[in-house]
């Protein structure tokens, strides 16, 4: 039978990282969202140990341990603060102590203040890129010679869309099913908008919602960039 996933995190730290100072259970796991196929994230702390990322088969789990020493993690909340995507900051908020220590509260701390401080601005010339490079993903969609096209050029699009609106409101953002909560919390309204108009396109072949969409995301900016464009 699978062990329990904190018997089994507490297991692989005793196996593997037993001298660490602390350790937390994070993910889908510690927040009660786990699927079939969710692993263990699992974040460590040495007091000077490199920082490392490692996958492991054990325990019937998928494990993802990341290592982290007293300054790197840090440095990693100010990478994520530039990229919008707080993905160690939340993980050390939210996870479960597997193994305690003092520290571990002023680095929760930090976690929180990081989240709470939000990501940085974005800058007018990403503004002026992201008009010119979604327009151009754009046109493709509009003109595409076929469904394969299409598909393509409004997949690329999409995540791209959804990523600036929350970015350009100065909102964390996320990949893949972390964005999708991270619209939602933002601008449910908004989302639900979003989706529509990916589902006419999906379900219908209608691409102009998603068109109106950008259009009304983009035109307050100054709409399509291309003449005087220069990278």
């Amino acid at each position: 039978m699978k062990l329990d996933a904190i018997v089994a995190a507490k297991r692989f730290i005793e196996d593997f990282h037993g001298e660490c100072q602390f350790a937390l259970l994070a993910g889908s796991v510690s927040k009660g969202l786990a699927t079939a196929s969710s692993d263990l994230d699992i974040i460590i702390f040495y007091e000077e140990r490199t920082n490392t990322r490692e996958s492991y088969v054990r325990y019937d789990w998928k494990i993802e341990s990341f290592v982290h020493n007293h300054s790197s993690y840090k440095k990693y909340f100010a990478k994520e603060k530039e990229s919008g995507r707080p993905v160690l900051a939340s993980m050390i908020k939210d996870g479960i102590i597997l193994k305690d220590h003092p520290l571990i509260y002023s680095i929760k701390q930090d976690a929180i203040d990081c989240l709470n401080e939000g990501p940085e601005s974005l800058t007018p010339e990403f503004i002026r890129l992201s008009r010119y490079f979604v327009y151009d993903l754009l046109d493709d969609f509009v003109d595409s010679k076929n469904d394969d096209e299409a598909m393509i050029a409004l997949n690329l699009l999409s995540t791209q869309v959804a990523d600036f609106i929350l970015r350009y409101n100065n909102q964390w953002t996320g990949r893949g099913k972390g964005l999708v909560r991270a619209f939602k919390e933002y601008d449910e309204a908004l989302s639900t908008r979003y989706f529509y108009t990916l589902n006419e396109y999906f379900q219908n072949r209608n691409k102009q919602p998603f068109v109106d969409l950008v259009n009304e995301i983009y035109e307050p900016l100054g709409g399509q960039l291309f003449d005087g464009f220069k990278q």
